[in-house]
Formats: C-alpha cells, structure tokens, sequence
C-alpha cells in the first residue's frame, strides 16, 4: 500500500496510516487526495486571494462567528485557504483564538494571541504554538471549530488528510459545537468515500456561498 500523506507533514515527509479502512476505501481516499491538492496547488495567488476573501467574508457574516467567543482554528499549510486572515480577524474582534500541536498521533490545543511570538515550526513544517508561551486550551473551551479538510460532498462528508488527526479531534468536541469547513469550489465533489471513522461537518464554505445554504 502506498503511504497516505497527511497534511501535516513537509514535501520530504510521510506516515503511513494504520487505518483499518477496506481497502478499495483507502484507494479512492488516496486518489482523490492527490487529484484535489493537485488542482489546489494550481490556483493562480490572486486567484485564490480572491476566493479567499469571498469565502472569509461569508464566515465572518455568520450568526455563530458572530456569537463565538473560542474559535478552534488552525494554521494554513501549502495552498489552503489562508487562515491568518480569520485568526487576526478574531483577534481583533476579542475573540479567543485556540490553534493545535501535533503531539504524537493526536493534537493538543492552546490558546495564542501573538502569532509572530508564540508560534514556532512544527516537525511537518506548520506553524504550531510553543507550549511554554501559551495557556492549554481544552475540548471543552470551544464554541466553533473550523476544520481543514482535503476534499467535501454536499452531504457534509470531508476528506481529511490522512492522518486521522482532525477525525480523533471531531470525537472529542462537544456536540453542540458547530464544526465549520472553508473550501475552494475545485474541492468539492460528488461523493466523498465514508467508513465508520469518518465524521460530518455541519457547514461548508466555498467562493460560491454556504452550504447547506443557511446556519439551521
């Protein structure tokens, strides 16, 4: 089987994913993956400063942004939509911003406030927190998770990036925690390929609007 990259890792690195997915799963996963970040990494930059101020200006607008007080986000990596724009925005806002650390095979969580102080390159090459300049956050401080994602379907499914790290994070937040996705419209596909581990955002932001069209 060929390793299933993650997205935290750097172009020299890989895991190898020890899911007990079928395999015919684990085949489509990796295949979707390498065709979507492939069509991503294409994007001309204005482009996709474009579609990235779109997107970020439908978040902003919404009720539960609006209303957060803890935001779980994290730190753009390659060609993902870029998240310091949503990270500043909440800090100036008064927002509580908690960011993840890779910490084995799961992520811990911490509070930051000054980006260019506390956080540090991580073993993947990701801009992660330095525990001992930031305050622990818990599963339980979050009211809005936006979570990175490879590829989603209009039903809600995401694509992950391998590692299974955001699949073991969505198990432990609060279920009354609305769990966000921002995505370019290249990301989105018919169907993404599900097994039992997999777990459903509640809401999906492209260039084109929110999906399913309203907060609910």
């Amino acid at each position: 089987m060929e390793p299933i990259w993650v997205r935290e890792e750097s172009e020299s690195h890989f895991m190898r994913n020890n899911n007990p997915e079928p395999e015919e799963i684990l085949v489509q996963k990796s295949r979707i993956r390498a065709e979507v970040q492939k069509k991503r990494d294409c994007l001309p930059v204005s482009g996709k400063f474009e579609k990235t101020k779109k997107i970020t200006g439908y978040l902003f607008n919404l009720k539960s942004f609006i209303k957060s007080e803890k935001i779980l986000l994290y730190y753009p990596f390659r060609s993902e939509i870029d998240t310091t724009i949503i990270i500043n925005k909440a800090l100036d806002l008064g927002k509580k911003v908690i960011l993840p650390r890779v910490n084995g095979s799961d992520l811990r969580l911490y509070f930051v406030n000054n980006i260019p102080y506390q956080l540090e390159k991580g073993s993947y090459g990701i801009m992660e927190p330095i525990p001992g300049l930031c305050k622990t956050a818990f599963y339980e401080d979050i009211d809005l998770a936006i979570i990175p994602g490879t590829a989603f379907d209009r039903k809600l499914n995401r694509l992950g990036y391998g590692g299974g790290f955001y699949d073991r994070l969505l198990k432990k937040i609060p279920g009354t925690v609305k769990k966000i996705s921002l995505a370019f419209d290249l990301q989105v596909i018919d169907n993404v390929p599900v097994s039992g581990e997999d777990i459903k955002i509640d809401l999906l932001i492209t260039e084109s609007g929110i999906w399913p069209g309203c907060e609910g």
